[in-house]
């Protein structure tokens, strides 16, 4: 079988677990700490397949591994807003974004989710080497934080895991107020794996 092949079918198989643990969590069947153990497995697994896919090189000159990591994109912080209280509900990290940076986008989200249109995801940069991503979803929006640019892959990454966060809480987040204790954090991985490297 090809490489290309092989890959694709990972990925396929990743998704499909993914999914199934969404489905999972939402039915009330493992708990929220068994949910972020798993994703946290499953996400690993699907960013050596995405580097696979991209041809991102697993053996390259050290002085290119120098440049590649002292100026890769590293989640340093993250926040989840939830639109229906109006309030964050998730904060990781060193998380500091400040507030007239987040108010006009948030604000813009809401408007474009209130019309039922579709919200591309908005990145700026800070200062030097700081960038924060903006990602809106139906009942919430991430905005993480990034020392140096976020890669194609990570955004990726961060798409996919708001999704999984927004299907595996569903239940929780379409009420008013969101018991945070209950809820499955997707992103907790990331953002320690990030924190940690």
């Amino acid at each position: 079988m090809p490489q290309s092949s092989k890959v694709e079918e990972m990925r396929v198989e990743l998704l499909s677990k993914m999914a199934k643990l969404i489905e999972e969590f939402s039915a009330g069947k493992i708990s929220s700490e068994q949910f972020n153990i798993i994703y946290a497995r499953y996400h690993n697994q699907m960013s050596l397949v995405e580097q696979a896919e991209d041809g991102i090189p697993q053996e390259a000159p050290v002085s290119t591994i120098a440049v590649l990591e002292s100026t890769r994109g590293r989640a340093v912080g993250l926040a989840v807003y939830h639109h229906r209280s109006g309030i964050f509900i998730e904060t990781l990290g060193n998380f500091n974004v400040p507030l007239s940076v987040m108010s006009p986008v948030l604000n813009d989200f809401s408007d474009k989710l209130d019309a039922r249109e579709f919200v591309e995801p908005v990145t700026k940069k800070l200062v030097e080497d700081t960038w924060v991503v903006f990602l809106a979803r139906e009942l919430t929006t991430a905005i993480v934080q990034f020392k140096n640019e976020p890669a194609r892959l990570q955004m990726r990454q961060m798409e996919r895991m708001h999704h999984a966060f927004e299907e595996a809480n569903r239940h929780l987040l379409e009420d008013q107020t969101v018991d945070q204790s209950k809820l499955a954090r997707p992103f907790l991985g990331f953002v320690k794996q990030k924190l940690n490297s």
